[in-house]
């Protein structure tokens, strides 16, 4: 309602033949204020994708192999319903720019790279490896990729892994998280 007064009152101030600043300066405020309000009625509308999850267990090593998606079980967000909990799978809503992250931490002479696959494809790998101590080693990726609708992303074991298991308890989590960027 403010901004609406102001639209009117700004346009009764140029009409008048009073004004105090160039068009080209009203033109960029109106626009300004336009994509402020269009912006808000995005995320009024539910917009927002953005999704956390992680694994409320360790995850032992002999039980995975190679390419099996991690599934994280324990979802905190999932803001657009991205995340498939089932399937360890983030399916894009829509187009754009995302942002994901991943952390998983190995633990006593253990080791483990995690893949991040988008449609079939690696787009980035980590790797956690206490494999030569009796320590936790902790891994953790930001990768930003360009999706379309329907594509998918999810993490996976990648070629190396060994020893006893990836740490996810209450000193350390194994995480998969993005958002949405533009």
């Amino acid at each position: 309602m403010l901004r609406s007064f102001a639209l009117v009152f700004l346009c009764l101030f140029v009409v008048s033949g009073d004004e105090s600043c160039d068009r080209s300066e009203m033109e960029n405020t109106i626009c300004s204020l336009c994509s402020q309000r269009r912006g808000s009625e995005l995320l009024e509308a539910g917009h927002q994708i953005a999704f956390f999850a992680y694994m409320t267990q360790n995850v032992q090593i002999s039980s995975i192999s190679k390419h099996i998606a991690f599934v994280y079980d324990r979802v905190e967000t999932n803001h657009g319903n991205g995340y498939d909990v089932q399937s360890g799978n983030f399916t894009a809503p829509e187009n754009g720019v995302y942002v994901f992250h991943t952390s998983s931490t190995s633990y006593y002479k253990s080791f483990c790279s995690v893949e991040v696959v988008k449609n079939g494809q690696i787009k980035d790998i980590t790797f956690a490896d206490s494999g030569q101590h009796d320590d936790r080693a902790m891994a953790s990726s930001l990768t930003i990729l360009s999706l379309t609708k329907g594509d998918i992303v999810h993490t996976r074991v990648g070629e190396a892994r060994g020893g006893s298991h990836l740490e996810s308890n209450r000193y350390t989590r194994m995480s998969f998280s993005g958002f949405k960027l533009a």
